[in-house]
């Protein structure tokens, strides 16, 4: 029984977004490196609900999650020198703003396409 409560907290804290949008990756540098545009890319968006508990001291924790991306096409070479994340609609909605996060393991290539964390977005 508890089991399946565990279950369905995870499922509803996990939401999927499906898009075409526009990738601009910014290289926060003193190199003077322009920002790089994919136009018209395949991404997968996954936000997590932030979570929070009680302790026996009364006082309440919270914790913020990443946001993660699977960008089809992408590599990760592409996020080398990346700080900086903007993905949106071709009409101009943005879907997601933040910084790279790789505190929970760095760009990983995956089949098809790279999959990568950021700081939140969204």
């Amino acid at each position: 029984m508890v089991r399946g409560w565990i279950a369905n907290i995870d499922r509803a804290m996990l939401r999927v977004m499906k898009y075409i949008a526009d990738i601009t990756l910014v290289e926060n540098s003193t190199a003077g490196n322009p920002p790089k545009l994919f136009a018209a890319q395949r991404v997968n968006i996954r936000h997590r609900s932030d979570t929070s508990s009680t302790g026996v001291d009364g006082y309440t924790s919270t914790a913020k999650h990443p946001t993660e991306i699977e960008w089809a096409g992408g590599t990760a070479a592409d996020l080398l020198d990346i700080t900086d994340v903007l993905i949106a609609t071709p009409a101009g909605e943005v879907l997601v703003d933040a910084a790279l996060n790789t505190t929970f393991g760095t760009p990983r290539d995956i089949s098809g396409g790279v999959r990568f964390f950021t700081l939140r977005g969204g």
